[in-house]
């Protein structure tokens, strides 16, 4: 899983087994060892009726989506999942796509195949 940060926005990316997993609704984690601190981040499952939740605590950011949306994102062709746009943060989940071009030391494997052939 990849996250990038801008500003009130977070974006997660997700490969074809951490869709899965999300779709199996079990948690996906991330962590960066940043000095002596560890910053985390979560994408997991939760059972109540909102879409997309957001918290942060003890150097971690924790996205989660309920049940219903785990499973139709999982087993669709939708690409991503995201929160409303005066929603703060604003959260995007996405499923993860190949690169159309190479790059070294990228292991782009387990990714979803790009549905576009040019950039």
């Amino acid at each position: 899983m990849k996250i990038r940060i801008l500003g009130n926005r977070i974006r997660l990316r997700l490969t074809q087994a951490e869709v899965a997993s999300i779709g199996s609704y079990e948690e996906v984690k991330e962590t960066t060892q940043i000095g002596n601190n560890i910053f985390g981040y979560s994408l997991s499952v939760h059972a109540s009726d909102k879409d997309v939740d957001c918290r942060y605590a003890d150097g971690e950011i924790r996205v989660s989506i309920s049940k219903a949306v785990a499973k139709h994102w999982a087993e669709s062709n939708e690409v991503g999942v995201e929160t409303d746009n005066d929603q703060t943060p604003f959260i995007l989940i996405e499923k993860d796509f190949k690169c159309l071009t190479v790059r070294d030391g990228e292991d782009e494997s387990d990714m979803f195949a790009n549905p576009n052939t040019v950039c």
